[in-house]
This record gives structure tokens, C-alpha cells and sequence, in this order.
């Protein structure tokens, strides 16, 4: 088995980027239909923190990521897409992003192009 999972020392971003956009949708009367630029900002982020989080408790690679970025990144991903995918759909989604980014090595941040094609992923779905 892997190793205990402890808690990284990120989880307090990831529990006050949550927060803060729960907090954003009660103010709003809203769950989702939020601008594409703030999806792709939280999402971006949620990218970001998760992979953060993933080097904290690994420090190195970890071929069982995608498993665990889908478990981590569930919670966050429901509120941030229409679309209601499981983590099955997740694990396999962030695999074949992740070999798209192989092969076409775009320019810029890697959390970008993710939440871009995330973006893309759900509209497709809903």
C-alpha cells in the first residue's frame, strides 16, 4: 500500500479557496453558472494547490497520481462544473489531459491549459 496520507501543508489554501467559493455562490444564489473567466481562475488555482498538496505528501512522483488528484480535487470539481462527473471520470479525464500536454507541449503553465480543457471537457458533458 501507499504511504499515510498526512495532511499537507496546503490544506488550509485548498479549505479557504472552498470556502471562498461557497461563500461566492451563497451571495450570488447560485451553485454553478459562474463567468468562464472565474471558472478558469478556480480552476487553475484548484490545479495549482492540488499539485502542491500532491508534492507534500509524495515529494516525488507517484504513478497512482491521477487516482489521487480525482479524490482530492472531487469536492472542489462539483462545485466548479455543471456537469456532475464521478471520480472514475476524473481519473480518466486527468489522464488524458495529462497525455495531451505530453504531446502537444503548449507554451505557459501547465494549471492553465488543464482548467482550459476542463472547461472544454464539461461544456461537452452538460
Amino acid at each position: 500500500s501507499g504511504p499515510i496520507l498526512r495532511a499537507p501543508a496546503s490544506t488550509a489554501s485548498i479549505a479557504r479557496f472552498s470556502q471562498r467559493i461557497l461563500d461566492e455562490r451563497r451571495e450570488t444564489g447560485t451553485v454553478r453558472g459562474m463567468s468562464e473567466t472565474s471558472q478558469h481562475a478556480d480552476l487553475r488555482h484548484l490545479f495549482g494547490s492540488t499539485a502542491r498538496a500532491h508534492h507534500a505528501v509524495y515529494g516525488g512522483p507517484n504513478p497512482g497520481w491521477p487516482r489521487w488528484y480525482a479524490e482530492w480535487m472531487y469536492g472542489q470539481m462539483l462545485i466548479l462544473l455543471d456537469s456532475d462527473p464521478t471520480v472514475d471520470e476524473l481519473e480518466a479525464w486527468l489522464v488524458a489531459i495529462d497525455a495531451r500536454y505530453s504531446d502537444e507541449q503548449p507554451e505557459g503553465s501547465w494549471p492553465g491549459h488543464y482548467a482550459d480543457w476542463t472547461i472544454t471537457w464539461d461544456t461537452d458533458r452538460s
